[in-house]
């Protein structure tokens, strides 16, 4: 796997994880414990998997980036049934589709990694001292425009999918709108006595 795709599932996994966050802490208390669970374990996985330069436990990733996903629809499909809106179950439609993009793309990327690779993907112990010295070497190096390239547009969908689903969210409807720090109008005294000379 590309040094650019494994950078791109880990910037899935933080923005699944800051969605899952942000929804979950205002959630009713079942959800909100499974949301902030999820949250906590994809932004260590992110985090892990970038700092390591693997993916990591690619076989749980692929099932366990689908259980929010299915725990979602689930809510969706049972709230909808006793007519329960999206915004009462406390999972709002619009973030919880974008952290669900994110957790499919994980889970499809690495599924897809698994199945072209005949042994699974390469562990530390797989190949022998040479190839991971290599490997290692061409990792830590990877070619620079097109690395550069993918991690610029790779952020890019990051932060354009992310800020307006955590806007979304509740959280993110008490945050201060931009341009205005919740500072007043000041006050300009008055001059009538400086205006006489």
């Amino acid at each position: 796997m590309s040094p650019v795709v494994r950078t791109w599932l880990g910037f899935a996994a933080f923005g699944a994880a800051l969605i899952h966050l942000a929804v979950g802490v205002t959630a009713p208390l079942p959800l909100s414990v499974l949301l902030v669970g999820f949250g906590i374990a994809e932004l260590g996985w992110g985090i892990a998997t970038l700092a390591a330069g693997r993916v990591l436990v690619p076989r749980i990733i692929v099932g366990a980036a689908l259980i929010p996903v299915v725990i979602w629809g689930t809510t969706a499909v049972l709230g909808s049934g006793l007519g329960v809106t999206s915004g009462q179950t406390g999972l709002p439609l619009y973030p919880m589709s974008v952290a669900s993009l994110f957790n499919v793309f994980l889970a499809a990327t690495v599924a897809i990694a698994l199945r072209r690779s005949p042994t699974g993907p390469p562990t530390p112990a797989t190949p022998s001292s040479e190839t991971r010295r290599v490997s290692a070497a061409g990792a830590a190096t990877p070619s620079g425009w097109r690395f550069l390239t993918g991690l610029v547009v790779g952020g890019f969908l990051l932060s354009a999918l992310t800020t307006p689903a955590l806007a979304a969210t509740e959280v993110g409807s008490h945050a201060v709108p931009h341009g205005s720090p919740g500072v007043t109008e000041p006050t300009i005294p008055d001059s009538g006595g400086h205006g006489a000379h």
